[in-house]
C-alpha cells in the first residue's frame, strides 16, 4: 500500500485532504500495531514450542545414548561393534543440533522479542496515543478561540502539534523500514543459521553414516544368509528327528540305538508324580498326588542324576531354580507297563540313598525310550512278576 506523503506546508494549512491523508496514516499505523502484537505472539509461542522440541529431541539422544545393543556369541566383530556404538553417536550428533538451537532460544527474549516490543509500544503506541492526544487537543483548542477571535500564541501551539504530530508519524513509518524489518530479519537469520550449522554437522557426520549403512547392509544379507541355513537346519532335524521315530520298532528301540546309547547326557523335561500320603494299598495309583514339572539331567558316566524343578519365576531366576535341585546317585530304573498306571510314557527310578520309587512321565514314547536307554533301564517288572508266579502255580 502507498500512501501520499503528509507535507508540513499542508499541516500548516490544515485542509479537508490533509486531515483525510493524516486519517489514513494513522490507521495503517493502528494496524502495524496490532500485527506486530501479533507477531510477537506467535513468536513466544513459536519459542515455546521449540523448547519442548529441544527437550524431546535431547531425551531421545539420551535414550539412544544409553541404549546398548548386545551381541550374541563369545566375541564381537568390527561391524558389531560399529553398529552397537552408532546409536551413542546418533545420540552426541542431536545433541551438537540442539546445542546450536539453545544459543537462538536463550538469545529470542533479550535480541527479538524486547526489540519488536519496544519499537510496538515506545514508537508507534506512543504516536498514536500520546502524540495524537496532543495534536487533538491543541487542534480542539485553536478552533474553539479562532470561532471568538484570532489568537496568535493558540495558533502557534497548534502549529507546532501538528507538525510535531506529522513528524512522528513520518518517522515511525520510516523507523519501521529498518528497526522493525531488521530485528526480524536478524531473529530468521539465526534460524537459518541453526539450519546452516545442522547442514555443516551433517557434512561432517555423513562418513560416519554411511559408514554404518554399509555395515547395516552387510549385516541384513549375512542375517538373510543365517535364515536360509537355519531354515536349512530346522527342515533337516525335522527330517531326522520323523526319520528316527518311523525306524522306532515296537519294542522301543531303533537302529540308531547303539549311538544313542554311547551318548553320555540326557537330558529334558519331564513330569514327576508327587506320592500322596493317604495308604497305598488303593491300586492304580488313583490317590496318587499332582505331577510337577523338572528339567532332568542324567549323566551316564556318574550315574548321577539331577532334578530342576520348573516354576514361574526360574525362567527368570535360573540361579534360585538352580539352588533347589535335588541331585542323587542312580540304582536303578524301570519301564512302568500301562496297567499299572493312569499315566502314558511312565518309568521309575530307585536312588541309592533313597528308598522310595519315584515316578516320571516322559514327554513322548520316544523320550522315554531315550531315558532308559540311557540309564540302562530294566522292562515293565510286572511281566517278569506274571511269569515267576506262572511257574510256581504249574511247576513241572
Amino acid at each position: 500500500m502507498v500512501l501520499k506523503p503528509l507535507e508540513f506546508s499542508e499541516c500548516i494549512a490544515d485542509t479537508p485532504w490533509f486531515r483525510q491523508n493524516l486519517h489514513e496514516h494513522e490507521v495503517v499505523l493502528e494496524d502495524a500495531y496490532k500485527s506486530i502484537k501479533n507477531i510477537e505472539t506467535q513468536c513466544r509461542e513459536l519459542i515455546s514450542c521449540t523448547r519442548k522440541l529441544s527437550l524431546a529431541q535431547r531425551a531421545f539422544a539420551k535414550t539412544l545414548t544409553e541404549f546398548k545393543i548386545e551381541t550374541v556369541g563369545t566375541t564381537q566383530t568390527d561391524d558389531e561393534r560399529v553398529i552397537g556404538n552408532c546409536l551413542k553417536e546418533f545420540g552426541k550428533l542431536i545433541n551438537q543440533v540442539e546445542e546450536e538451537r539453545t544459543k537462538i532460544l536463550n538469545e529470542a527474549e533479550t535480541h527479538y522479542l524486547e526489540p519488536l516490543k519496544r519499537f510496538r509500544v515506545e514508537a508507534i503506541g506512543k504516536t498514536l496515543h500520546e502524540e495524537k492526544r496532543k495534536y487533538e487537543k491543541e487542534s480542539t483548542k485553536f478552533y474553539q478561540t479562532l470561532e471568538k477571535h484570532l489568537h496568535l500564541s493558540t495558533q502557534r501551539s497548534f502549529f507546532k502539534a501538528s507538525l510535531q504530530y506529522v513528524a512522528e508519524i513520518q518517522s515511525v513509518q520510516e523507523r519501521m523500514k529498518f528497526e522493525f524489518v531488521e530485528t526480524l530479519s536478524s531473529f530468521l537469520y539465526s534460524w537459518l543459521t541453526f539450519y546452516h550449522v545442522g547442514h555443516v554437522i551433517h557434512e561432517d557426520f555423513k562418513p560416519f553414516l554411511d559408514g554404518v549403512q554399509d555395515r547395516v547392509q552387510k549385516t541384513k544379507e549375512s542375517y538373510k544368509a543365517t535364515i536360509a541355513e537355519a531354515e536349512e537346519l530346522k527342515d533337516k532335524m525335522l527330517k531326522t528327528h520323523a526319520k528316527a521315530s518311523q525306524t522306532t520298532n515296537p519294542s522301543g528301540s531303533t537302529a540308531s540305538g547303539s549311538s544313542e546309547r554311547s551318548s553320555t547326557i540326557k537330558q529334558g523335561y519331564v513330569y514327576m508324580q508327587e506320592k500322596s500320603k493317604l495308604p497305598k494299598t488303593i491300586g492304580r495309583d488313583v490317590l496318587a498326588g499332582k505331577w510337577t514339572k523338572y528339567y532332568c539331567v542324567y549323566s551316564k558316566e556318574t550315574r548321577i542324576f539331577t532334578m530342576i524343578p520348573i516354576t514361574a519365576t526360574s525362567k527368570t531366576d535360573m540361579k534360585g531354580a538352580l539352588g533347589l535341585s535335588v541331585s542323587f546317585k542312580l540304582k536303578e530304573c524301570v519301564r512302568r507297563s500301562s496297567d499299572s498306571i493312569d499315566k502314558r510314557f511312565c518309568f521309575d527310578i530307585i536312588a541309592d540313598e533313597r528308598p522310595d520309587v519315584m515316578t516320571f512321565q516322559a514327554l513322548s514314547e520316544e523320550d522315554r525310550r531315550q531315558w532308559i536307554d540311557a540309564m540302562d533301564g530294566k522292562q515293565t517288572v510286572v511281566v517278569l512278576i506274571y511269569f515267576d508266579n506262572f511257574f510256581n502255580l504249574y511247576p513241572n
